[in-house]
């Protein structure tokens, strides 16, 4: 496998990530505003960090995806086989 399908493989798999990622944090952002939980709204502050952060994140891998041509290359995988 080259380099550049390498790449498109591992930014592929860190965009399933990040969707995961991104479950994952709508859910604890859910959990955190129930009010009927005494702990309500203890981890607002750490969730807006987070989700601010994941959104930075999901945006460079969206970049680097757009840089490297990952989306051509990673579908050039299954042509070829």
């Amino acid at each position: 496998m080259s380099n550049r399908a390498m790449k498109a493989k591992t930014l592929t798999d860190m965009v399933d990530l990040l969707n995961r990622m991104e479950c994952k944090l709508a859910l604890l952002y859910a959990l955190d505003r129930d009010i009927a939980a005494e702990d309500c709204a203890d981890l607002t502050d750490q969730v807006s960090t987070m989700t601010h952060s994941l959104d930075r994140l999901t945006q460079a891998v969206v970049r680097a995806n757009r840089v490297n041509g990952v989306d051509v290359e990673y579908d050039n995988l299954f042509e070829a086989a």
